[in-house]
């Protein structure tokens, strides 16, 4: 008799690789519409590793899913909204700098999707130049909305 209460193992359970690319995409265009993203902070962001041991910085779409990190090591942490420009012009530089990572949507289970900061500035532009193309009313409305020619590539 089969335990219905087993969980499935861990490989079986895992995003595969076009998961992530559609969830990564997701999140950008969830960042990009709301202009803003949520962290977790405690005299410093919360960071987390790879499974090589590299630091990452883990980032969220919606508060409700940062929420769901707020406990164990990180009980101490508060939310914070965190507006896309400051982002794009300082964070970003800065982890990018430090050879740090994004972990992006980071759930209890440990599932996200990696990216460095570098790729991801550069998708962003991407992004962000294929809306203006298609969509350039959307830039003067909002304010909080980057303009891709002001996105900086090559001064990391």
């Amino acid at each position: 008799m089969r335990n219905p209460y087993q969980r499935k193992a861990a490989s079986s359970t895992q995003k595969g690789p076009v998961q992530a690319i559609d969830q990564y995409k997701s999140f950008v265009e969830t960042i990009v519409s709301q202009t803003k993203l949520y962290a977790l902070y405690d005299d410093g962001w919360a960071l987390c590793s790879t499974p090589t041991g590299q630091q990452s910085l883990a980032v969220w779409h919606s508060k409700s899913l940062a929420q769901l990190l707020i406990k164990d090591n990180w009980s101490r942490y508060t939310l914070q909204e965190i507006d896309l420009i400051p982002f794009l012009d300082e964070m970003i530089p800065f982890i990018a700098k430090n050879n740090t990572l994004l972990s992006i949507n980071l759930t209890p289970e440990g599932q996200n999707v990696l990216v460095s900061g570098h790729k991801f500035l550069i998708d962003m532009k991407n992004y962000l130049y294929q809306l203006y193309t298609t969509q350039p009313e959307l830039f003067r409305n909002n304010i909080n909305l980057p303009l891709p020619r002001k996105i900086r590539i090559n001064q990391m």
